[in-house]
C-alpha cells in the first residue's frame, strides 16, 4: 500500500510550490493526496480535508507569507489542518526563506518551529529547493519507518506491563506509565550507571518545572538490570526510568496538606494535575536522554489502586462540604484507563500534557461513578 502523503498550505498563490512538492512526491512513487484533487462530496470541504489529514502517514506543510482565510475556529484550513496532524501525523514542515510574516502568520510559524521534538522542519527559497529538500526528507522518512515500524497495540501493552503488581499499600494509590516506542534500547548498561545522568533525573525530579518527588523526603536509589530508580518511602513516591526509555511514577492519590478534619477524597482536579506533571516530567527525560526523537510515539496507562470507598469530588464540592459525602457501598481498588486512541506523538507529552491528563481523569471518573451508588 502506498504512503500517503497530504500536502498542506495556501492554495492560491502557491500553486508553483504545491507543484513541486507533488513532483517530489510522486517520484518516490508515493501517494500526494491534495485538496485539489477531491472530487465531489456530500460533506464540507474542511470535513473532507480533516479526515484526509487523519488518514494520511506524513503531512507536507508549506508556509509562506500568507495565512490564509480564517474560519469560523478563529484558524486558517491550512492552521487547522496542522493542528489536526500533530494529534497523530508525522509532519515535515518547509518555510519559505523570503516571506516577511506579522500577525497570525507569524505565530502559526513560531508556534510549528516551536513544536519540539515533534517533526521536522526546513527551509526553501524556490520551488527548485523545495522539490528537493521534499524529496529528501520523505526518502529519509521512508527509510526511518521502514526500519523501525510501530506495533500500536504492543505499545499500548507495554504501557500496562509497566504498572506494578503491588505499590506501596497503606492508602490509595495514583500511578502513571509512559512507554514509548518504536521498542528499542534507549540507554544502555553503562549508562544505567552514569552517575551525570542520576544526578540530572534526580535534579529534575525533585526541583524540575514538573517535579514529581517531594523535596521535604529522603530519596533511595537504586539501580536494576533493566532501569533506575529512585524511592520516597515515607512520602509513598517512586520514580523508575526503564532502558526502553519508558517512564513510571507513583504517588499517593490523597494531595498531603488536605485539613485534617476533612473526610478523605479524590479531588478531581488534584488527579488532573498530577497526570499533567508526570506527561510533562517524562518528556523532559525523554528530551534529555533521546535528544534524537529515535523514540516517537507513546502510550499511557494510569492505575488508581486502594481508592476503596472514597468518594470522587471536585476542589469546590470539598470545599462546600467538607465533613460529609456520600461513599460508595462497594469498593474501587484497583481501576486502570488509558487514551483513546492509546498512540500518541511524542511531542504531546509536553505540549498537549494537560488535555491528555483530562481525558485520562475523566475515563477515572467516569470508571469510578459507573457504579450507581457513587455519586
Amino acid at each position: 500500500m502506498s504512503v500517503k502523503v497530504f500536502v498542506s498550505s495556501v492554495i492560491r498563490g502557491q500553486e508553483e510550490w504545491r507543484d513541486a512538492a507533488r513532483s517530489a512526491i510522486e517520484t518516490l512513487g508515493l501517494q500526494a493526496v491534495m485538496a485539489e484533487d477531491f472530487g465531489a462530496s456530500p460533506n464540507a470541504p474542511r470535513t473532507e480535508c480533516l479526515a484526509a489529514v487523519r488518514d494520511a502517514d506524513v503531512m507536507i506543510l508549506i508556509l509562506g507569507s500568507e495565512y490564509g482565510q480564517p474560519l469560523a475556529s478563529g484558524l486558517s484550513a491550512t492552521h487547522e489542518e496542522y493542528r489536526e496532524a500533530c494529534e497523530s501525523t508525522p509532519v515535515l514542515a518547509f518555510v519559505h526563506k523570503g516571506s516577511v510574516r506579522t500577525g497570525d502568520r507569524a505565530r502559526f510559524v513560531d508556534e510549528v518551529r516551536e513544536w519540539e521534538s515533534g517533526h521536522y522542519t526546513g527551509s526553501f527559497t524556490d520551488a527548485a529547493e523545495l522539490r528537493d529538500n521534499v524529496f529528501r526528507a520523505l526518502f529519509e522518512f521512508q527509510g526511518a519507518v521502514e526500519t523501525m515500524p510501530l506495533d500500536a497495540d504492543a505499545l499500548n501493552d507495554r504501557a500496562g506491563e509497566l504498572l506494578p503488581e503491588h505499590g506501596f499499600g497503606g492508602s490509595a494509590e495514583l500511578v502513571v506509565a509512559v512507554a514509548v516506542g518504536p521498542a528499542r534500547a534507549v540507554l544502555t548498561a553503562r549508562q544505567l550507571g552514569d552517575a551525570e545522568l542520576h544526578r540530572y533525573l534526580l535534579g529534575e525530579a525533585l526541583t524540575g518545572t514538573s517535579a514529581v518527588l517531594s523535596t521535604t523526603s529522603g530519596t533511595q536509589q537504586r539501580v536494576t538490570p533493566a532501569s533506575i530508580v529512585f524511592d520516597q518511602r515515607d512520602d509513598r513516591r517512586q520514580v523508575e526510568l526503564h532502558t526502553d526509555g519508558s517512564i513510571t511514577v507513583a504517588q499517593p492519590a490523597i494531595r498531603s496538606g488536605s485539613p485534617v478534619q476533612a473526610l478523605p477524597a479524590l479531588i478531581e482536579e488534584d488527579i488532573a494535575d498530577w497526570i499533567a506533571r508526570v506527561l510533562e516530567f517524562g518528556g523532559s527525560v525523554l528530551d534529555h536522554i533521546d535528544p534524537a526523537n529515535r523514540t516517537s510515539r507513546f502510550a499511557v496507562r494510569v492505575r488508581l489502586t486502594g481508592a476503596g470507598h472514597l468518594p470522587w469530588r471536585t476542589r469546590d464540592e470539598q470545599a462546600r462540604s467538607p465533613h460529609s459525602a456520600t461513599m460508595s457501598i462497594y469498593p474501587h481498588d484497583r481501576l486502570e484507563v488509558h487514551l483513546t486512541p492509546p498512540v500518541r506523538r511524542r511531542p504531546a507529552l509536553r505540549q498537549q500534557s494537560r488535555e491528555l491528563a483530562e481525558d485520562l481523569t475523566a475515563s477515572l471518573k467516569l470508571a469510578i461513578r459507573s457504579d450507581p451508588w457513587h455519586r
